[in-house]
C-alpha cells in the first residue's frame, strides 16, 4: 500500500489530481492501482501563523521498503502533476517494512467504492413515519416552546 498525504491544498483538487497521478504511480512503481491512496484532509497548512494553504504544501509518500529505488521517478511524476496547485513544494518519503503492514478486507463487498458501486440516498426506500401519501416529510407545525414559557415563569410545574 502507498498512501500519498497532501497538506496544503483543497482536497477537492487533489481528487481530481489524484485521479490522474494514480496510473502514473501504478506504472512506476510496478504495482496496481488499488494499491495506491491519497490522503488529504481540510486543513489549515501554517507557518509563523500564517495560513500557507496552496503557496506552500507538504507532500507525503508512505511505501513499503521495496520500492525506494522508484523515489526519483516518483517525486518528478508528483511535482509534475503538483506543481501548477501551489507555488512552493515539498515531499518526504518514508518506508516501512512489509512486515509492519497489515491488510483486513472484507471480501463481501467491493474493495472501492467507484462511481459505478455508488450508493445514493434516494437508492433507499425507507419508511419514515413522518412521511404522507407522496413520500414527502411534513415538517411540525405545532409550538414547540408550549408550556415552556410557563416553567421559566414559575407557573408549571
Amino acid at each position: 500500500m502507498i498512501t500519498i498525504s497532501i497538506l496544503g491544498l483543497d482536497p477537492y483538487v487533489v481528487r481530481g489530481i489524484s485521479k490522474d497521478v494514480t496510473p502514473k504511480l501504478a506504472d512506476i512503481y510496478e504495482t496496481s492501482k488499488d494499491k495506491i491512496n491519497f490522503y488529504c484532509p481540510e486543513c489549515l497548512y501554517i507557518h509563523d501563523g500564517v495560513e500557507q494553504n496552496t503557496w506552500n504544501i507538504l507532500v507525503k509518500v508512505e511505501a513499503p521498503m521495496k520500492v525506494k529505488v522508484m523515489e526519483k521517478e516518483a517525486c518528478k511524476i508528483l511535482h509534475q502533476f503538483l506543481k501548477d496547485a501551489c507555488i512552493n513544494m515539498e515531499i518526504i518519503f518514508n518506508y516501512y517494512s512489509q512486515d509492519n503492514y497489515y491488510e483486513f478486507i472484507n471480501n463481501e463487498h467491493p474493495r472501492f467504492m467507484t462511481e459505478e458501486n455508488l450508493v445514493y440516498e434516494e437508492d433507499y426506500d425507507e419508511e419514515c413515519e413522518d412521511e404522507d401519501e407522496e413520500g414527502t416529510i411534513e415538517p411540525y407545525l405545532g409550538n414547540v416552546f408550549e408550556g415552556f414559557e410557563d416553567k421559566i415563569n414559575g407557573k408549571g410545574k
